[in-house]
């Protein structure tokens, strides 16, 4: 019996620097020239690119054990530790176990009020620094209000003294944790400002974790939250609590894969606002007629369609994680090809996301793909956060306070592209612009929060 063929790719080795700069452009080119599996090298590291979408599933609904998280997540335990998003198997689900309940409609939809509470709280400081007719960069606009989002809801707590430190070491973090960056390849003891830059990251961070768990300890967290969760769980290797550097480690795994992924995805929806006015005018109307200036709430949500066909367009384009990976724990096979053990597989929702074969012109925002009388969208042509038992666990707060927020945005504002300013998708781990969103902002002449 013959062995399956390896699978195409191009001969030579995609340079690191190359691969850190465009690495959602090369992925589509493998895919153009190569086709639904794509054997690549970055530097001395093999790769392979699943875009079909009746492999994926293969990969992110294997229970055969053939995949771990596996080597690039080495760089996210950087900052991450030993969280949910960085270990496997058992001590995965005690930790998806503890977190789950927190991202049911049932929890999410009463905490609508919060969301807006913090949405307004932007407005002031937009307010108070004279933004109007200003030039506003968007993104460190929306990373803030996701980071305070994410502390309220999740853990009853306004932690916006602490958003300035925190947002911007998240650059650092995503930097540092993309395969063949100088953190994972220099020795840990090695001085320099590569090693300085990272431990000063790490305490900002693990200051954070640290500071949740004394507020819980001395009674300020409400003891239903997400802190008082995994105090509760145990840990299944031992039969104990977890510790406290594991619970440190699963809260800035909330904290910061939370924010950074809905501030991603409300960033480029406002972009994509911005940059086509005809469809913010019509979804402006849409709010206006529905809210009546009112402030949203959780039933409001389904009233407003095109808020949703907006939103899901948005994260068509732009998914905020483009790619999930895997390593192979053994020698596979799939789509007829071999793929060796201990190899680092992509799945690749941007590229997916922009295949010609599923969504015809593909680099257009058209938010009528998702309208009601069109057919919806097949498996795994569409997942922004995945897929899988490991499907994105914040992904229905994001969803959530992503709609909430562009609605009151655009009952108060509208947004100007600041012009000739260089639109670039920037894929560190997240699908960030490389160069911010700098926009004009200006007030509309309606009635809110009458």
């Amino acid at each position: 019996m013959t062995r399956p063929e390896i699978a195409p790719g191009p001969r030579l080795p995609i340079g690191i620097r190359r691969y850190r700069a465009d690495a959602a452009g090369i992925m589509r080119g493998l895919h153009r020239d190569y086709g639904d599996i794509a054997r690549f090298r970055v530097g001395p590291q093999l790769m392979h690119q699943i875009t079909g979408p009746a492999l994926i599933p293969q990969v992110l609904h294997d229970k055969t054990g053939a995949y771990r998280r596996g080597k690039v997540y080495g760089g996210f335990e950087l900052f991450f530790g030993k969280g949910s998003l960085t270990t496997d198997g058992e001590q995965w689900r005690t930790l998806r176990t503890a977190g789950q309940p927190f991202f049911r409609a049932g929890y999410l939809r009463p905490h609508v009020p919060t969301i807006a509470a913090v949405v307004r709280d932007m407005f002031q400081r937009w307010e108070d620094a004279g933004a109007q007719g200003e030039s506003v960069d968007i993104v460190p606009e929306m990373m803030r209000l996701a980071f305070e989002v994410v502390t309220r809801v999740l853990c009853g707590i306004d932690m916006s003294d602490r958003a300035t430190e925190v947002v911007p070491t998240i650059r650092d973090v995503l930097a540092a944790m993309f395969p063949g960056s100088p953190e994972q390849l220099l020795p840990a003891w090695l001085p320099g400002p590569v090693r300085r830059r990272v431990r000063a990251t790490q305490a900002v961070l693990d200051g954070v974790g640290s500071s949740l768990i004394t507020a819980h300890l001395e009674g300020g967290l409400p003891p239903d939250r997400l802190v008082g969760a995994l105090f509760d769980a145990i840990d299944p290797a031992t039969g104990a609590p977890l510790t406290r550097r594991q619970i440190i480690d699963e809260l800035k795994t909330y904290l910061l894969a939370g924010h950074e992924t809905t501030g991603c995805g409300l960033s480029w929806t406002l972009h994509e606002l911005a940059a086509h006015p005809e469809v913010a005018e019509r979804l402006a109307a849409d709010v206006d007629e529905v809210l009546d200036g009112r402030t949203p709430e959780a039933a409001d949500l389904a009233r407003l369609p095109y808020l949703s066909q907006v939103v899901d367009e948005a994260l068509r384009l732009h998914p905020p994680i483009p790619m999930f990976p895997r390593e192979t724990t053994r020698e596979i096979e799939i789509g007829g090809y071999r793929i060796p053990a201990a190899t680092t597989l992509f799945i690749s929702s941007h590229t997916v996301h922009h295949d010609p074969r599923h969504w015809p012109d593909p680099d257009t925002f058209d938010p009528d793909r998702f309208a009601p009388n069109h057919p919806k969208p097949l498996p795994y042509t569409y997942f922004p956060f995945g897929g899988g038992a490991r499907r994105c666990i914040g992904a229905p707060l994001a969803e959530l306070e992503i709609q909430v927020a562009v609605a009151m945005i655009l009952q108060r504002y509208r947004l100007t592209p600041h012009p000739a300013h260089p639109i670039r998708e920037q894929s560190l781990i997240s699908l960030r612009p490389r160069f911010g969103l700098p926009m004009i902002i200006t007030r509309r002449q309606t009635r809110v929060d009458r």
